[in-house]
């Protein structure tokens, strides 16, 4: 135990190495938000990779494989994967071209100003969460490794986290990504075929194991996590979109494309993150499954990965284990507390101070990395459930901001009261969407609150995009006279025109990454 806790130690001190070393590069805001658009292809997919393999999806993933098999990762990370290579083919090579600072940008320049307050809020609000279950997740890691109470964990991974990603923003996180990048993909590559050969071979394995584990299709009649008809079939809809969808708009997506020095390497970034999210990102979802076989009746199911390093590994394989899901974990959580706060700082600032100088946006992000890991460092601290609680953020985005940000590119008609109103008419029928099937799902989940209110989120998600996709197109063509469409413009207000859907695409050469 020493001994793991001491390569924990070691990890830690070269994280915040790292992070004072990448301070060195910080020359005004562009470098502490996208890094300076410098990052060749190897960091940009790097950090793209390691930020969406979270916690959730180590802890969160395999807890979720043990209690359902494949259908249970359904939204990460199989819906996440579809969603890094649905950007690279459709959205980054446009967006790295507009060189903006921040996705908000998109929405107040293509839009409004009103749409980019909420475009704000609702980033903010979904990275809190997400922070907030990544925090969770490295609390998990310390009680079952270390016998450190989870609140303790919690509270060492908020200030490990806050210092580096302070000190040297996007630097910082991009060369701490990769280091953890190795270290994860190594640690969960060395686990599987141990925890293979420990449960008697695949044939054993599928042998013990329900026979669907390992399928990712619904059941007879919609059958998907317990719920049959109409509303297996939103749950299972739901959870290809939620992420396949929702995370198009996402501050840190997009704030890796903008960090890439080109549109070449901002194309190739998601593909390649995109290859190994599918590969590597399932890793822990099997051993969730094999987890079933070794360790039959666990009452926490979010602690049988590292219930599992314990049974199967030496010392020092369990100590790199552990470094592997805190790379895991820190590798994302540093960028969910960078992103909402480049968007507090870079677009929700300037609202209050219009005056503000770069330095001062500088300052503001660095203030609010505390606050905002802070706030999640509370909800952390009371949650319960990692896996629903960070794809609930991106729930949020689905609902809220996908259609707009999808229609603000690919349509010219969309216009601002047209977006505006699509958000809000969705939420209310998210949240009408939700009371009407909470009583159907505290029936499956027998009667447990949380998990009959995340099932009820989700499969709300359905009829509330619709009605976002209702809405936009009917009050953008009702109101083209009175709020006329804005065209896509570039950071420097000048109009972006692309007259083929080829420009807009990521058919690109390869050859293209090596150019400046």
């Amino acid at each position: 135990m020493n001994f793991v806790l001491a390569v924990i130690v070691v990890y830690l001190i070269a994280m915040l190495a790292i992070g004072f070393y990448s301070s060195r590069k910080i020359k005004g805001l562009a470098d502490y938000i996208v890094a300076g658009r410098r990052l060749p292809l190897w960091l940009a997919a790097a950090t793209l990779f390691a930020t969406w393999f979270c916690g959730e999806t180590a802890i969160g993933g395999a807890a979720m494989a043990y209690l359902f098999g494949l259908k249970g990762v359904l939204m990460d990370p199989i819906g996440a994967s579809v969603c890094l290579f649905l950007s690279g083919i459709f959205f980054v090579r446009i967006l790295r071209r507009l060189r903006y600072l921040t996705i908000v940008d998109f929405f107040e320049r293509r839009y409004d100003a009103r749409m980019g307050v909420l475009a704000s809020v609702v980033q903010v609000l979904a990275y809190i969460g997400w922070t907030g279950g990544l925090l969770l997740a490295f609390g998990r890691v310390f009680e079952a490794l270390m016998g450190v109470p989870t609140m303790y964990g919690v509270i060492i991974a908020t200030v490990v986290t806050i210092i580096y990603t302070f000190i040297g923003g996007m630097w910082s996180v991009t060369l701490t990504d990769f280091v953890q990048m190795l270290i994860l993909a190594v640690g969960f590559l060395i686990m599987l075929p141990m925890a293979v050969s420990a449960a008697g071979g695949w044939d054993a394995i599928t042998a013990a194991v329900p026979g669907d584990f390992f399928s990712i299709l619904p059941g007879p009649n919609w059958g998907y996590l317990g719920y049959v008809g109409l509303l297996g079939m939103m749950f299972y809809i739901s959870t290809w979109v939620v992420q396949g969808l929702g995370s198009l708009s996402c501050q840190d997506l997009i704030q890796r494309s903008l960090s890439s020095k080109n549109e070449a390497v901002a194309v190739y970034a998601s593909y390649t993150a995109g290859i190994l999210y599918i590969t590597v990102g399932l890793v822990p979802a099997i051993l969730g499954i094999i987890g079933l076989v070794l360790l039959p009746g666990l009452e926490k199911p979010e602690l049988v990965l590292p219930l599992m390093a314990q049974k199967l590994l030496p010392p020092m394989g369990v100590a790199l284990f552990a470094a592997a899901l805190i790379a895991a974990i820190m590798s994302s959580a540093d960028s969910a507390i960078l992103a909402p706060s480049s968007i507090i700082a870079q677009n929700l600032l300037p609202k209050v101070k219009p005056d503000i100088t770069e330095k001062g946006k500088l300052l503001a992000a660095q203030i609010s990395i505390v606050v905002i890991a802070v706030i999640s460092l509370l909800i952390a601290l009371y949650a319960e459930t990692i896996y629903y609680l960070v794809n609930f953020s991106w729930a949020l985005m689905l609902v809220t901001l996908a259609v707009p940000f999808i229609a603000g590119i690919y349509w010219r008609k969309a216009n601002a009261y047209g977006a505006l109103i699509a958000v809000a008419v969705a939420l209310v029928v998210w949240g009408v969407g939700i009371w009407m099937v909470l009583p159907a799902t505290l029936v499956v989940e027998e009667g447990v609150m949380e998990w009959a209110l995340w099932d009820a989120i989700y499969i709300a998600d359905i009829p509330a995009l619709i009605a976002a996709i209702v809405t936009i197109i009917a009050v953008s063509l009702a109101t083209q006279r009175i709020n006329p469409p804005k065209p896509l413009t570039d950071i420097d207000g000048a109009e972006v025109k692309v007259e083929k859907v080829t420009e807009y695409m990521g058919l690109i050469s390869p050859a293209k990454c090596m150019e400046d």
